[in-house]
């Protein structure tokens, strides 16, 4: 049976208003945690690829997203009325430091299939597919943020989600105002950042760089158990050094 359609503007809040409605739905569906918090990222990642690059934030397109379910399996669907893109090798490893483009890497690892195919049209644009076979979790907050001074080290303790649009921005400011009042040892508190995104983990690489680039040193306090799935499916863990006790990373920097 079809659950319903949503007709989005090309604009980055589609992509909340897409995950809550499919979230919405996998409650409904009875779906686990994990399943739940997994086909959320792969929406979000899907509309934030038909934004960003399927309409390319055309104000005149519009994100469709269609949701299908039946006993064993359900089926989202999210079209882009734009030019549309071509799906090509997905950045991983140490050459591929881009803060982006590892949407459709995250897709794969989210959900049991995934479809991209082109339309010619009318309108022309992609289909991208996504298929989750039938298996809760609460509101995640955006990201909030707060500071204390361990010696020299500028311990950075976030809480909530890093996300396009709305974490990762919250992140990269509260990074940037430590560098510029003269601090250079930074410690990120992940234990209570609940989600990431593509998007967020791409802010932490580039405020890793940036760090580095101003003399510093960024280290990561633990990160939670999805954080660092995500920075192992973009190859990209092995650039930051992740502590497990506060004590052990405070004594890194010495």
């Amino acid at each position: 049976m079809e659950y319903g359609v949503l007709q989005l503007p090309s604009v980055l809040a589609s992509i909340a208003a897409a995950e809550e409605f499919v979230c919405r739905l996998a409650d409904e569906l009875g779906l686990d945690e994990d399943g739940r918090d997994r086909l959320g990222l792969a929406v979000h990642e899907a509309v934030a690829n038909a934004v960003i690059h399927g309409n390319r934030f055309s104000p005149d397109k519009q994100v469709r997203l269609s949701a299908r379910h039946d006993a064993t399996r359900l089926t989202v669907t999210v079209s882009d009325e734009g030019p549309g893109f071509t799906p090509g090798p997905q950045p991983t490893g140490a050459l591929n430091l881009t803060p982006s483009g590892r949407g459709l890497t995250l897709i794969e690892h989210c959900v049991d299939g995934l479809h991209v195919t082109r339309r010619s049209g009318p309108p022309s644009g992609c289909d991208v597919v996504l298929v989750k076979h039938l298996r809760k979790d609460t509101p995640m907050p955006a990201l909030s943020v707060s500071e204390r001074e361990v010696g020299d080290v500028t311990v950075i303790d976030l809480k909530g989600r890093i996300t396009i649009g709305e974490g990762n921005v919250t992140l990269r400011e509260a990074v940037a105002r430590a560098l510029d009042s003269g601090r250079r040892n930074l410690l990120l508190d992940l234990s209570e950042v609940t989600y990431a995104d593509s998007a967020g983990i791409g802010e932490l690489l580039a405020c890793h760089t940036t760090t580095e680039k101003r003399n510093g040193r960024l280290k990561l306090l633990n990160a939670s158990k999805q954080v660092q799935d995500l920075m192992m499916i973009t190859k990209l863990l092995t650039h930051f050094e992740v502590y497990d006790t506060e004590k052990e990373a405070l004594a890194s920097f010495t």
